[in-house]
């Protein structure tokens, strides 16, 4: 584009040369220098056309991407989810991804984030070789887009938070977390590398690398280039970590700790495919091994952001799990065999799961839990004490509005219900259909958090009228908790074509 001044000196050196030698001069086209020597007035006009938006889309999708955490890697922050729901257009917000994260070549993988850190004026990550790399096992642990979608999400956070404009703070009021204990970070042991951004120069001996393994950057594009980058060589980037940043970004990141689990020494085990004895490595509690399989699976579900139809990394869940790699391999054959995972295509992958699934998933704990209900009505008042104990947990877990508490403190309770009837074959049967809705749950990304308030409610209700003898009103209130469940997933799957007249028929039929 070309200034006035520059259009003012062309045409005035049009009255002693030729309009050849002026177009080599100024690099304008003949044609350009015939309509600015027929304008009369030089100076710059308004564009035609749409108005730049890319701008305003990238504030706008950066904004959404940033409080999304590890749901970031789900269908609703896809480019054509985000189109609809921003009423911008899908190759606008393309961009603006791209402009948050890496290509896909740039994906290495490799080596394992185990630390960040924020606090003004300092931002710490931390990185360490892999140590199964030696395995023969290199490159990232799960699909190219999950990284650079969460790679965007971290960037996004930093962005959104102001981080950027941390050089233009002074004073000690913004200091909420102490700069010596961010500072003892990088000094410990906890990663082999680690990149820092400091702004006001905190870092004693600022360098290019203040010693092995540090990097320091004091402008903070060339410190998010250098975060792209070392991210883009991490195998994995955790759910969690995505998780505490989404929820401290309003508070400008202060505060921010994580870290990797600290790693045990490997446990013997005693699992086989034959058996799921494995108390050397879980808690002793009331729930059943494949419970506690199905809760860890869950929680690597969510925090490595699988999809249906994903195979799961046996590597990852053994390091996560704090386990052998035999016992996670046994332990997900057991679950191929119960139907919990597909493993139609080799290894353990997440199953595809249709709407008609959930429905037929539902309705058949919905008739198992009457009959579990019915035969515990007729039991002495003792073998409701397991029961109360789970119901005290589900009151625990409310308060503190945690969807996955409050859904797992649930499935706890209403497992109790089934052990507690005596009804092997029912407990049973009723066990593997809980351990499903778990990982339907999990696949699914639901949040039963703003439930929670009706789902204790309604396990006190079952539990004092179960106290009473009173079978009847236990059943009302199940099919009521059971059909508040579905239709609460009904309006979060409203995409998906829940089936409102196929549940409906299938309960009806129960009656």
């Amino acid at each position: 584009m070309y200034s006035p001044e520059t259009r003012r000196a062309a045409v005035a050196e049009l009255r002693t040369s030729t309009l050849a030698e002026v177009a080599e001069r100024t690099g304008a086209s003949p044609s350009t220098l015939r309509r600015w020597a027929s304008r009369t007035d030089l100076e710059d006009r308004p564009r035609s056309g749409r108005p730049p938006i890319q701008g305003t889309a990238d504030r706008v999708i950066e904004a959404l991407v940033a409080t999304a955490g590890a749901r970031i890697s789900g269908r609703d922050y896809s480019s054509r989810a985000l189109s609809e729901a921003t009423g911008l257009s899908q190759s606008i917000v393309s961009r603006s991804f791209r402009s948050l994260t890496v290509p896909a070549a740039e994906v290495t993988g490799g080596r394992e984030l185990v630390l960040a850190a924020a606090g003004f004026p300092l931002l710490v990550f931390g990185v360490r070789a892999d140590a199964s790399a030696g395995e023969g096992v290199g490159g990232p642990a799960v699909g190219l887009r999950r990284i650079r979608r969460r790679i965007a999400g971290i960037t996004a956070a930093l962005r959104s938070a102001g981080v950027q404009r941390w050089p233009q703070r002074f004073g000690s009021e913004h200091r909420q977390v102490r700069t010596a204990d961010l500072l003892a970070l990088v000094s410990g042991e906890i990663g082999d590398d680690f990149l820092v951004f400091d702004p006001l120069g905190e870092m004693p001996d600022v360098g290019p690398d203040v010693g092995p393994g540090v990097s320091v950057h004091r402008d903070f594009e060339e410190f998010v280039v250098a975060l792209k980058h070392v991210l883009a060589g991490c195998q994995d980037i955790p759910g969690s970590l995505l998780d505490q940043l989404a929820a401290r970004v309003r508070n400008g990141l202060e505060g921010v700790m994580w870290r990797e689990s600290v790693q045990l020494e490997p446990v013997r085990s005693s699992i086989t495919s034959d058996s799921m004895e494995i108390s050397s490595w879980l808690p002793k509690e009331t729930r059943s091994i494949t419970e506690h399989l199905a809760i860890a699976l869950r929680e690597e579900i969510i925090d490595s952001g699988y999809d249906p139809g994903d195979r799961i990394n046996p590597r990852l869940l053994s390091r996560r799990m704090r386990v052998p790699r035999a016992s996670v391999d046994a332990a997900l054959r057991r679950m191929v065999d119960d139907k919990l995972l597909d493993g139609s295509r080799g290894g353990a992958r997440i199953p595809l799961i249709t709407t008609v699934d959930v429905l037929d998933l539902y309705a058949a704990r919905m008739a198992i839990g009457e009959v579990v209900l019915r035969s515990l009505s007729l039991r002495p008042q003792r073998y409701l004490v397991p029961v109360q104990l789970a119901l005290r947990q589900v009151e625990a877990a409310a308060p503190t509005r945690s969807g996955i508490d409050v859904e797992d403190a649930d499935l706890h309770f209403q497992q109790e219900l089934a052990r507690a009837s005596g009804l092997r074959e029912s407990a049973r049967a009723f066990e593997s259909l809980t351990l499903r809705l778990r990982l339907f749950i999990s696949v699914l990304q639901l949040d039963y958090s703003p439930a929670s308030d009706r789902i204790v409610s309604d396990d006190r209700a079952m539990f004092r009228s179960l106290a009473r003898a009173d079978a009847r009103t236990a059943i009302e209130v199940w099919r009521g908790k059971v059909d508040n469940a579905v239709r609460h997933m009904a309006g979060l799957l409203g995409r998906r074509r829940f089936d409102q007249e196929l549940w409906t028929q299938l309960t009806r039929s129960l009656g």
